[in-house]
């Protein structure tokens, strides 16, 4: 800067003022020299010394605690991280990812999350309540702004982005119910995550709601189509009463789909499936998925934007954004 100023005939400040946009009080030509300046010595400037010389790192993080290894590539991530992008991007501001395994979850995300290396967070957290609750106050403790995915926190730095989950399982269950399904179930992953929890809950009371006396809930062992293939064989080979099934998400719905197709259970006729989330590829499966969508995009991107608005103004401008649910009627159910 002081190569740039002394070229240009001009003070370190008025410099400052032209990397930092603040030039309406500037004379043009001085803009120019000042302009030309930084062109003709390649000036670059350091955006770390920068953001640590005023607290201020134009970046956002995704943190998510996942034990799967492809988290990355799930579609609900995908999802998310693509809102973000786009809102991020408007304003110039980087993103920086970063996944931990459950086992590592405590010291390498406490020693994270105290860093500084961004100026907030959109956080998607699995395990259990306690557990969680232990991160949200680990977040919160820093004085950083976060927004939480698909769950709730009582902090002044905290936001909370989520979907009308358990409203969407109980639409889901209305509908299988007055098609004449008696015998309906709800294929799971495990309850760590909180959006699951909610979904079985909405599951669960919909069932009685309706006048219904039986459910069930599997759980998968691995979020995958192979893995949800291989539960829903063995319940249909035990119990082949069940004639419809909701899923906790579109990829187990998949499976479901094969597992009835390898036991020549026709769907929907013979056994109808409902998935979630609504991901793009839901509408190219055979048949095309009946699921309850869900906005990921449009959460990842609000998400964004709440965090923008603290680091402007120093408070959201809402503490909780519920996104409504709806169900999408396709060939499957």
């Amino acid at each position: 800067m002081r190569d740039v100023a002394k070229q240009a005939g001009v003070s370190l400040q008025s410099v400052s003022n032209v990397l930092n946009g603040r030039t309406s009080q500037m004379r043009e030509e001085t803009r120019q020299r000042i302009v030309q300046s930084i062109r003709d010595l390649n000036y670059q400037p350091n955006v770390q010394a920068r953001g640590l010389r005023l607290q201020c790192t134009k970046t956002i993080a995704f943190l998510t605690i996942d034990p799967a290894v492809r988290f990355l590539s799930d579609p609900f991530h995908v999802a998310i991280l693509s809102g973000m992008v786009d809102t991020l991007r408007q304003q110039d501001y980087g993103l920086l990812v970063q996944g931990f395994h459950p086992d590592q979850a405590g010291g390498v995300f406490r020693r994270l999350v105290h860093q500084r290396r961004f100026d907030g967070a959109v956080v998607h957290l699995s395990g259990s309540p306690d557990r969680r609750a232990e991160h949200i106050e680990e977040l919160a403790s820093t004085g950083s702004p976060f927004v939480l995915i698909e769950d709730r926190a009582e902090a002044p730095t905290a936001a909370c982005v989520l979907a009308d989950d358990r409203g969407g399982a109980a639409a889901a269950v209305a509908f299988l119910q007055a098609e004449g399904h008696q015998r309906i179930g709800f294929l799971a992953t495990d309850r760590l995550w909180p959006a699951v929890e909610k979904r079985i809950a909405g599951y669960e009371e919909a069932i009685y709601a309706g006048g219904g006396r039986w459910s069930k809930v599997w759980e998968v062992e691995r979020e995958t189509v192979e893995g949800a293939r291989n539960r829903v064989e063995a319940v249909l080979r035990d119990d082949p009463t069940v004639t419809a099934i909701l899923c906790a998400n579109d990829v187990l719905a998949v499976g479901a789909i094969q597992a009835a197709k390898q036991l020549g259970r026709k769907v929907p006729t013979s056994l109808s499936i409902i998935g979630f989330d609504d991901f793009d590829f839901a509408q190219y499966v055979d048949p095309p998925l009946t699921t309850v969508a869900l906005p990921g995009v449009e959460m990842g991107g609000r998400a964004a934007e709440l965090l923008l608005t603290y680091i402007q103004n120093g408070k959201f401008d809402t503490p909780e954004v519920v996104f409504p649910t709806r169900l999408i009627r396709r060939g499957s159910a």
